[in-house]
């Protein structure tokens, strides 16, 4: 209920305006209140707070009187229209997409599938400054057609961003935009969908990739193997994806020069040593071909001596080498297999 029409109804006489608002929320305690203010505009917390500020302590039965007199504004306000939109959106709002499968698909409804957030809300819900930078890239024209359709709040918060050229010459065509056809607005809507939209599901895929990557570069080989061969099955494309974010210890010959020097110039030598213990020839001529000379002789000198290393030693060096190197990489650092040398 917005402030306006509870405005109309009886308060407690020291209580009026927005204050009565501000000692409903206060009563709910943070857990309920928060539910609600994050539905608020700025100018209407702003409001409250200024409300709240200059309000004197209320008492119980003063409390128990608003409680009451909000109740009764409740039960006589408008009633509920579009239900069904409604309740898609509360779902959307309440549950994560996997728990709204589970909910909708175990019972025999809907598949969740179907139930997706209105284009426009999804983009007003990537925030102010992401939505910047994305209208910033599109024609004025799109611009236009795009704020007409957002919440004023979010259409106000955008335009005031952008330079004052731009924001005028965006303001004057949402003068003169008319209702697009059918066909162009799905078009439109579609377009939008795929560029910006996909991004954010593309991100969150990608970060769930780095996360089983990095789970399967500390399984061993055979293991890892079999779980990207299961993966494969059914996903292929996942698999491949998983794929190019595993680098093992083996893996090194693979890098180029450059990369390995760079990879090494990070790398203790007691890393180094333990790392080659029991190492075949080529691997540790590849390593020791990427250290500094001074750092190579003392490497190669340690190697000669007889050692006895725990081999979980000497694995969780080469895990700690591979992970530098992933880690390199997400940094643009260095390339790693198949990968062009920028």
């Amino acid at each position: 209920m917005e402030f306006g029409t509870y405005n109309q109804f009886g308060a407690p006489a020291r209580i009026v305006g927005p204050a009565r608002a501000a000692v409903l929320l206060l009563a709910m305690g943070p857990s309920g209140a928060s539910r609600l203010i994050k539905h608020l505009s700025p100018a209407e917390i702003r409001m409250l707070r200024r409300s709240a500020a200059g309000q004197s302590p209320v008492s119980a039965e003063e409390l128990d009187e608003l409680v009451g007199e909000f109740q009764e504004a409740f039960k006589t306000g408008p009633g509920l229209i579009g239900l069904d939109g409604q309740m898609e959106k509360l779902l959307l709002e309440s549950l994560s997409k996997e728990e709204l499968s589970a909910v909708l698909e175990d019972g025999g409804g809907m598949p969740a599938a179907e139930f997706e957030m209105p284009l426009f809300e999804q983009l007003e819900a990537m925030g102010i400054a992401a939505l910047c930078d994305i209208l910033k890239r599109e024609h004025p024209q799109l611009v236009a057609i795009i704020l007409t359709r957002l919440t004023p709040e979010a259409a106000a918060g955008v335009v005031a961003v952008f330079e004052a050229p731009l924001r005028n010459e965006i303001l004057r065509r949402m003068l003169l935009v008319k209702p697009l056809s059918p066909a162009a607005q799905a078009l439109m809507e579609t377009s939008l969908r795929q560029a910006y939209i996909a991004d954010t599901d593309r991100a969150g895929r990608d970060e769930r990739h780095r996360n089983l990557a990095e789970i399967v570069n500390r399984m061993e080989k055979a293991q890892a193997e079999e779980l990207l061969a299961t993966i494969a099955e059914r996903q292929p494309e996942e698999a491949a994806a998983i794929r190019r974010l595993i680098f093992s210890f083996d893996d090194l010959p693979s890098l180029t020069k450059k990369a390995r020097l760079v990879l090494f110039d990070d790398v203790s030598s007691d890393t180094v040593i333990t790392a080659l213990t029991g190492a075949g020839d080529e691997l540790k001529e590849t390593v020791l071909s990427s250290l500094a000379a001074r750092a190579r002789r003392m490497v190669e000198a340690e190697l000669s001596q007889p050692r006895a290393l725990d081999p979980k030693d000497v694995a969780a060096a080469r895990r700690s080498i591979a992970s530098l190197a992933l880690r390199l990489a997400n940094e643009g650092r260095i390339a790693l297999v198949g990968e062009e040398e920028a």
